[in-house]
């Protein structure tokens, strides 16, 4: 629930004194119009209540950017969500398609990926528990621990990187943030890495819609304030019992022009159901 900041003690008893300064007395009224001071008063109590509703409506404070932001996180996951996704990578002239089953859960802060198809890929897995991710290979049967100075390489040959597909950082609490516009439909913020935080961007821009609260595109900055990547958010449908975005299109970007992209698109969701521990084990990696 987004806060609501309104200060009612204030508003009151600027209501009170200007029912003070403005009633007449009772007696002079009742005398001039025949109606009793209690009416009068009444009037004045139900005029300043209305008063008080229409001054707190406007006080009512929109949500904070960082608000915003985890309430589109809290829309797109859910406390925990699995599933079935296809990622379509189109780098250097050429195109392929990998279809991955998914585990996450945000309240644990634990992922697993695990690559179904094409063959030459299938069991490749992934696993994230809190900061701690690996890797596991089949073809030289082997885990490998991704190591932070990796999170923002390439996922498999795509414009992903490990970060974007395992959320080793998280968009609210490793990002101070602010809005750029709160005009429009949409909300527009700017989200400043912490010192703390593994991440190569000098800086995103997130815009949200304000009726629900979905992503509409991000853009990515690198450090000498160039806009390296943008991914956009669309094919909006009901999924799990949620409606959400269902396609994600990463765009690489040199010189303000696009020259790669990766498509992420959900075939399955559900939202919210217990997952087994055994999935997020070091263990599941090879099965």
């Amino acid at each position: 629930m987004i806060p609501i900041h309104i200060h009612n003690q204030a508003v009151f008893a600027e209501v009170a004194d200007a029912q003070q300064r403005s009633a007449p007395s009772p007696v002079n009224s009742a005398q001039r119009s025949g109606f009793s001071g209690s009416v009068f008063s009444s009037y004045h109590y139900l005029a300043g209540l209305a008063i008080l509703l229409l001054v707190s409506a406007g006080l009512a404070a929109e949500p904070t950017a960082r608000e915003v932001v985890d309430l589109m996180d809290q829309k797109t996951r859910g406390n925990t969500s699995q599933g079935l996704m296809e990622l379509q990578i189109d780098r250097d002239r050429v195109h392929r398609s990998l279809l991955m089953e998914i585990w996450d859960e945000s309240r644990t802060d634990r992922a697993f990926i695990r690559v179904l198809k094409p063959e030459r890929d299938r069991g490749t897995a992934f696993l994230k528990v809190k900061t701690n991710m690996w890797q596991y290979v089949p073809s030289i049967n082997k885990e490998i621990k991704i190591e932070g100075s990796l999170l923002q390489d390439s996922w498999m040959g795509s414009d992903f990187t490990n970060d974007d597909l395992l959320r080793a950082t998280s968009v609210v609490d490793d990002y101070d943030h602010k809005f750029l516009s709160t005009t429009g439909n949409t909300y527009r913020i700017e989200m400043i890495p912490k010192p703390s935080a593994a991440v190569v961007w000098s800086r995103i821009v997130l815009e949200v819609r304000k009726s629900d609260y979905l992503p509409v595109e991000q853009e990515f900055y690198d450090h000498k304030g160039r806009l390296k990547k943008k991914m956009l958010y669309d094919q909006i449908k009901n999924m799990g019992g949620r409606t959400i975005p269902t396609r994600y299109q990463m765009l690489s970007i040199e010189n303000g022009r696009e020259v790669s992209k990766t498509t992420l698109i959900f075939h399955r969701l559900t939202f919210n159901s217990a997952i087994p521990d055994y999935i997020f084990s070091k263990s599941n990696l090879r099965k």
